[in-house]
């Protein structure tokens, strides 16, 4: 998810015109009783995950790579002025071992150290390099300037097996969002055109200023609304999650950037993407970003939970998993599925939602 809630006028803007109607919904294929939370606890200061915002998924060893920070508490702590800043970690478990945990508690440990890393690790969108065995990720790096914290995202690497850091730091877009690495280049969504006063007024306005950077092209798109998550089909096309449209953007790679081919509406607004191992695309969506702004900005209340699944070849839409109150699982933002189950992480809350196929 990106920075939704940047300032005042951005939350006034969702107030205006983001209240999201209910919507008839086909048959939930994981029911709230095939579901449970499953607690993921740092291993070195012994505090529980919140915020596993993105986990992207290695088939061939059946890992899970986790991104994960508190934002709200960053954020917090920034505007406070604090000596020092939370930090988060990026950490790999098993499909297995999440939904074999009998205690439905999991220590992990993060693959890099924060003191590695300069401006601090706190990671957002992640990708996984399979050629190379490495993770992409957009790192929110902060530094303290003229006694403020201020924050720049980076794009970097480390290898996914738990070396030491192997990467060197690469601009990304001030927007920076979600990151998805490919043989030919890597793209990066931004969610907004802008990074000054001018941002505000894309969310009011619903204007379609956000889309894709490539390391080699420079920007290559930027027709969407709060562009969002990236993955990759199995048949090699681009799908990217323009929030604020309700829509997934389907789009062939061309050397010099991408083409749009088609579009795949879905109930909510697509948050972080993923494939499924039958070849869906698996969305987090956000059905009330009113909700879902309170929550994340202030800690108010629970935001709805909603994971869909389009076929790309279709545009048939099913429904995952719907959580309308946030009570079982508040504002997810990510969920991958293997043949075990569901797995989907949140902006806010604490763990993982593990929801076991039906038999």
């Amino acid at each position: 998810m990106g920075k939704l809630q940047r300032n005042t006028a951005t939350a006034l803007g969702f107030l205006v015109v983001l209240g999201c109607a209910e919507q008839e919904l086909p048959s939930v294929q994981y029911a709230s009783e095939q579901c449970r939370r499953v607690a993921l606890v740092d291993a070195v200061s012994g505090n529980e995950l919140r915020g596993v915002e993105d986990i992207e998924i290695d088939r061939q060893t059946g890992r899970l790579f986790l991104s994960a920070y508190d934002r709200r508490a960053v954020e917090k702590a920034a505007r406070k002025r604090a000596s020092t800043l939370p930090q988060g970690g990026i950490y790999s478990v098993s499909i297995d071992q999440l939904f074999d945990a009998n205690d439905q508690s999991i220590g992990v440990t993060s693959m890099v150290s924060p003191d590695d890393i300069g401006g601090g690790l706190r990671p957002h969108g992640l990708s996984y390099d399979a050629s190379n065995d490495e993770l992409v990720f957009i790192n929110r790096t902060y530094q303290r300037i003229n006694d403020r914290w201020i924050e720049t995202p980076r794009l970097q690497r480390i290898g996914a097996n738990g070396e030491v850091f192997v990467g060197t730091v690469e601009d990304s877009p001030c927007a920076a969002n979600d990151v998805l690495v490919t043989e030919q280049q890597i793209f990066t969504s931004f969610d907004h055109g802008a990074c000054n006063w001018r941002e505000p007024l894309e969310d009011v306005f619903n204007l379609k200023r956000s889309g894709l950077t490539s390391n080699h092209s420079g920007a290559v798109f930027n027709e969407a609304a709060f562009a969002n998550g990236l993955t990759r089909t199995q048949g090699g096309n681009i799908v990217l999650a323009a929030t604020r449209e309700n829509a997934l953007l389907l789009m062939a790679e061309r050397s010099n950037g991408v083409e749009t081919i088609s579009r795949i509406d879905v109930p909510g607004g697509p948050d972080n993407l993923s494939i499924s191992y039958d070849g869906g695309v698996v969305a987090a969506t956000h059905q009330n970003l009113i909700r879902l702004m309170f929550n994340r900005k202030l800690g108010l209340g629970k935001a709805p939970s909603r994971i869909v699944k389009a076929n790309p070849e279709t545009g048939a839409v099913d429904v995952l998993m719907d959580d309308p109150s946030g009570k079982l699982f508040s504002a997810a933002t990510i969920a991958v599925e293997s043949k075990r189950g569901l797995v989907a992480g949140s902006v806010t809350d604490k763990g993982v939602l593990v929801c076991d196929a039906a038999s």
